[in-house]
């Protein structure tokens, strides 16, 4: 029998003794970039025992080779549970990945405020210069859980930091940015109704009542209807997180740098009053400060009041062409939908939508008034604006009557659509309904916008025929920008314009030359420039001036009746009813084991796809929608397609 000499195995070297918590602990003083590389190489070189733990490496992901991004997706499908239950890992893989165009991401309970400002970190972007063709940012939101927790409140852990650290960051960092939406699921409660118990002792008392057969006792005055019934509401069995504690983060992004250059905002955050954050600005502030390249907003599920808010808003977004208000609370509750409050409540939203441009223009002849009440009555001609006073003209030439009175054309509404999917399946009866009541409240504010009009055309008119009265120079005409055409302004305002054709922009030493350029009267002049309004050109003679006042308020006339024309109102919801799902529960007590949670949440998805796009779902086909409505204007931008 032959016997094998076997070398005695080498004793574990001082580096194969550490305990691996050691060799975490100091990779992890390495600078972060040399993690995963420095995790990889000791791996190898301590093949015998594993040392290293496998979170060290997506601590810290580069992708820096064709094909490494997809390995590190597979690499991550292969870990128990690893990129269900640490979201930082998603974080660190959307940090490495570039020429991203757009990022859509789920944050559930396990996610922390701390990994989204890490993602959206101001000076990381402007370091990296990540991003740059990144067009669309979307993130949903579904923090219950289901049980009681009150971490997040004594934390504060609120995910204020994203629209903040957003508002932060110049053009420059994300110039093809123009979508961006924060969506939070409906609270797990919601739709719920629970039975409140009586006091104790009463429950006997209340069930003998309840055998009773009363009749019903009728009101002398109406207590049914919006504001007259107690709403039905399902009292929480405790109280769920929150995305955003403080809603003037919204106000911080509407004024910041990233806000001007956005088109398409979503904003569902559940019975939130999202109003007075993008209505009230700080005086300082530019009177259209909020947002000034809207065109598409959605403000589904919030809570919005038949006030002055719902105006102002749009007063302040003149370029917003949708809305969407799909199941707010607020206007129309399910149990009022055939109410007369109903149908007051649709006519005034016919008026807000049709009359954005009539509030506007008297906006500015108020103002104005107000302005020029201050300037006394016998006040003596003041000196011309440098930028319009005729080239070498003496002083007494350079001397202009002060502006008194004002004329303002009202501009036609941009806004092309409302969708107003408060409930599901109404009637066919209340469809028509509804939509007549919205039609009746436009049209009559629509009426009103076209005399504004003729009234303004008339009354320049009369001006010109009785004598003296335009001479004085004391009377202006004005017109929003937006209502002319660009080859317009040129013809009659070719100082805001370079010699290439381009349009001029204020600079810190160039805004009054500017400002100053558009009327003698510099106070005048500055009043419209910061309105974005042109007062009729100074220089033209009553007689010249009269025609062409005519032939602005007929294309106004004409262009607020095509507007109207192509306006769609579309009550057909397009987001869920469904309540949120709790996912998990954050104590270790009752903790579902991962693979049942894998499924769970696997069933969950599935679900939630069958809602969205099986038979009788809430995504409704495009034949059902009203016209080219804001629902499906919404589809085609983010790109919402049966999956």
């Amino acid at each position: 029998m032959a016997f094998t000499a076997r070398p005695a195995p080498e004793p574990p070297t001082v580096a194969e003794r550490f305990p691996s918590e050691l060799w975490d602990h100091v990779v992890a003083q390495l600078p972060a970039d040399e993690v995963q590389h420095t995790s990889l190489a000791l791996s190898r070189a301590l093949p015998r025992t594993a040392h290293v733990s496998n979170a060290l490496f997506w601590r810290h992901i580069r992708v820096n080779r064709e094909g490494q991004a997809w390995q590190i997706i597979q690499k991550l499908r292969q870990e128990d549970g690893a990129a269900e239950d640490d979201p930082q890992l998603l974080v660190n893989l959307l940090l490495a990945l570039p020429s991203l165009r757009a990022i859509s991401l789920t944050v559930g309970p396990l996610a922390a405020p701390e990994q989204l400002e890490e993602l959206l970190d101001p000076a990381g972007i402007k370091r990296t210069g990540r991003w740059k063709q990144l067009e669309q940012l979307a993130f949903r939101f579904n923090p219950y859980c289901a049980e009681r927790s009150y971490y997040t409140f004594l934390k504060g852990a609120y995910f204020d930091t994203a629209p903040l650290s957003l508002s932060r960051l110049s053009r420059s960092d994300l110039p093809s940015l123009r979508r961006l939406s924060f969506i939070q699921d409906l609270p797990p409660t919601h739709g719920a109704t629970k039975k409140e118990t009586p006091a104790f002792g009463l429950h006997e008392l209340e069930a003998e009542l309840d055998q009773l057969r009363l009749e019903e006792i009728k009101a002398s005055v109406p207590v049914s209807g919006k504001y007259g019934r107690k709403a039905a509401q399902g009292k929480m069995e405790f109280a769920q997180p929150i995305v955003f504690f403080q809603l003037s983060c919204l106000t911080r992004l509407a004024t910041s740098s990233i806000g001007a250059q956005l088109t398409h905002l979503t904003f569902r955050l559940p019975r939130r009053n999202l109003l007075p954050s993008l209505t009230d600005f700080a005086p300082s502030l530019p009177l259209s400060p909020s947002f000034p390249s809207l065109k598409h907003l959605d403000l589904s599920t919030t809570h919005v009041l038949d006030d002055a808010r719902l105006p102002l808003l749009l007063k302040l977004h003149p370029t917003l062409e949708m809305l969407v208000l799909d199941r707010c609370s607020g206007l129309i509750s399910k149990e009022a939908v055939e109410e007369p409050t109903a149908f007051a409540t649709l006519r005034w939203l016919g008026k807000c939508c049709a009359g954005v441009g009539l509030a506007r223009a008297d906006d500015i002849v108020r103002a104005w008034r107000r302005i020029s009440k201050e300037r006394p009555a016998d006040a003596p001609n003041i000196p011309a604006s440098a930028a319009v006073a005729p080239s070498g003209a003496t002083n007494d030439e350079k001397l202009v009557p002060p502006v008194r009175d004002i004329l303002v054309l009202p501009p036609p509404s941009r806004l092309r659509s409302l969708g107003l999917g408060l409930h599901d399946s109404l009637a066919p009866h209340l469809v028509k309904g509804w939509t007549n009541s919205f039609s009746e409240g436009y049209e009559d504010m629509l009426g009103k916008t076209v005399d504004r009009a003729e009234d303004v055309k008339d009354r320049w008119e009369r001006w010109a025929r009785t004598n003296g009265r335009l001479e004085e120079g004391t009377r202006r005409v004005g017109i929003f920008r937006e209502a002319v055409s660009e080859d317009w302004i040129k013809q009659y305002f070719p100082q805001l314009f370079d010699e290439d054709g381009v349009e001029k922009h204020a600079t810190h030493g160039g805004t009054d030359d500017l400002a100053l350029s558009l009327d003698p009267d510099p106070l005048f002049s500055r009043f419209c420039y910061t309105r974005r309004l042109l007062p009729l050109p100074y220089f033209y003679s009553p007689s010249a001036s009269t025609p062409l006042v005519a032939s602005l308020a007929l294309n106004l006339i004409s262009n607020v009746e095509a507007h109207a024309a192509d306006f769609a109102f579309c009550p057909v919801p397009d987001c869920s009813n469904a309540p949120g799902v709790p996912h998990l529960t954050l104590s270790q007590v009752g903790k579902e084991d991962i693979e049942e949670r894998r499924k769970r949440e696997k069933e969950v998805w599935e679900k939630e796809k069958r809602e969205e796009w099986g038979p009788g779902g809430w995504r409704k086909d495009e034949s059902e929608h009203r016209g080219k409505c804001a629902h499906l204007e919404g589809h085609r931008t983010w790109g919402v397609e049966r999956s």
